[in-house]
């Protein structure tokens, strides 16, 4: 299928190492001169680590945007890495898990009317946790632990999990999970 957008211009307004924010001066499918404005991002990873009970390991961290501390997945930018590497970094930094076995899930995009963004998210297993390979520098880490995903899907229902690229990752963890028939 064609875009039925028709982009006659864009420009630059905002850019740092890490996004730049275009408008674009466009003809809207219905025909009308309008502007759109798109934040292209580097695509981020983000992990769900089981351990043997296929508990999931969330952190407690602090959203500099949101101004709150939050319940989530590791996770982070990939920085231009392979996937997988960066997988393995975010994790280890953030948690001190280091993983035998990886599995990729599905893609999905972060904010599809906004952001160039996807992530991919890996399911890590066959666990072992040192605490001394984390990152000193993830002073916006305060805890972790595993839950199960009963006690996973209550937080989502009461808003102790709210940031959606952690919530659509369980989803499809929890989902590959019961199609391997292991909850």
């Amino acid at each position: 299928m064609n875009n039925p957008w028709k982009i006659l211009s864009t420009k630059t307004v905002y850019q740092n190492p890490w996004i730049r924010v275009r408008e674009d001066a466009v003809i809207t499918p219905e025909g009308k001169n309008g502007i759109y404005g798109v934040i292209e991002s580097k695509d981020s990873v983000i992990v769900g680590a089981l351990n043997d009970k296929n508990e999931i390991y969330l952190i407690y961290s602090f959203s500099y945007p949101a101004q709150s501390w939050q319940w989530e997945l590791p996770g982070g930018g990939s920085d231009g890495e392979d996937i997988l590497e960066a997988s393995k970094r975010e994790l280890a930094e953030e948690t001190g898990i280091v993983a035998k076995e990886w599995i990729e899930l599905p893609r999905t995009r972060v904010c599809d009317g906004l952001m160039t963004e996807k992530t991919a998210t890996l399911l890590a297993r066959d666990i072992e946790i040192n605490t001394k390979i984390a990152s000193e520098d993830s002073g916006v880490i305060e805890k972790g632990q595993f839950f199960s995903f009963d006690e996973v899907g209550q937080m989502v229902d009461k808003g102790e999990i709210d940031e959606g690229q952690s919530i659509t990752a369980l989803y499809l963890i929890e989902r590959w999970l019961i199609k391997n028939k292991l909850i």
